[in-house]
């Protein structure tokens, strides 16, 4: 028992630990966009005296941060649709059908994973420049599917594996074809799957920077990401309020995602 107890306050301190750690960034930074740039450059406290909305005023309006928000979310949105007609049926066939090589194919696409980001960045820029999908929302779709796929493969097989192997057959029985059956039984069973997949998807493609770093030039659909990193190297000072405040405008819309579908999402990646 004394072990125990011991055992048991050590992780407390754990947990307060971790607890700390993430959160006091984000009071800070919480904090810090709510300063006038006096105040935030004087450092006397981390109260804000006086309150001001100056730095959130200037991201929303001369910043026009919610131009590059809405740019990410098309980004987001088109990789995830792109990805989900990619990897549904993909996912099914790997994990409910049998074919020569399957085992080989499979591997081979979540092998990906092993691979640096960066390594592909160059490669990928070069082919959507040679195809006309440099500056262009497709582009960037297309460009995201190499982060989506194999995760994402991997993921939906596991749970497409996981469901009864009569599924089908039952179906079948009461007159439904395969594909009926594929999208009457299997698809309703498996949602949660899919909807933890497809916020996975739509996070990497708001929160890319790589890709869309290199893949967009032109400011109409210059995603968020990429907003704020032009802002803080542009000009020889960087004005803290208004990156701060961006940064949670920014970093708001998946974690308000997040909290609506917490608990489809955890049945997705856990029990069936």
């Amino acid at each position: 028992m004394h072990y125990s107890w011991r055992l048991k306050l050590l992780i407390y301190i754990v947990l307060v630990l971790t607890v700390l750690t993430i959160m006091i960034p984000l009071v800070y930074v919480g904090v810090t966009s709510l300063k006038s740039s006096s105040d935030i450059f004087r450092g006397s406290s981390w109260i804000p005296r006086p309150l001001s909305l100056q730095s959130w005023m200037e991201a929303l309006t001369s910043l026009n941060i919610h131009r590059n928000m809405l740019n990410s979310f098309l980004s987001g949105s088109g990789a995830m649709l792109l990805s989900l007609i990619i990897l549904v049926p993909g996912a099914y066939v790997f994990a409910r059908k049998n074919f020569p090589g399957k085992e080989f194919l499979f591997y081979m696409v979540t092998g990906t994973l092993l691979f640096p980001v960066i390594l592909l960045v160059v490669p990928i820029t070069e082919i959507m420049v040679q195809i006309k999908l440099f500056n262009t929302y497709a582009g960037l779709w297309l460009a995201f599917q190499t982060l989506i796929i194999p995760f994402g493969m991997w993921t939906m097989r596991g749970y497409f594996a996981g469901l009864p192997m009569d599924l089908e057959e039952a179906a079948m029985v009461y007159g439904c074809t395969e594909f009926q059956a594929f999208y009457k039984v299997i698809l309703p069973i498996s949602l949660p799957a899919i909807i933890a997949v497809s916020f996975i998807s739509f996070l990497i493609g708001w929160n890319d920077f790589e890709f869309s770093n290199m893949l967009v030039t032109t400011e109409s659909i210059k995603p968020a990401t990429v907003a704020l990193y032009t802002y803080t190297i542009s000009g020889e000072q960087i004005s803290w309020g208004p990156l701060m405040a961006m940064t949670i405008l920014i970093g708001l819309p998946p974690m308000i995602l997040y909290m609506l579908a917490q608990r489809v999402i955890q049945k997705g990646f856990g029990e069936r």
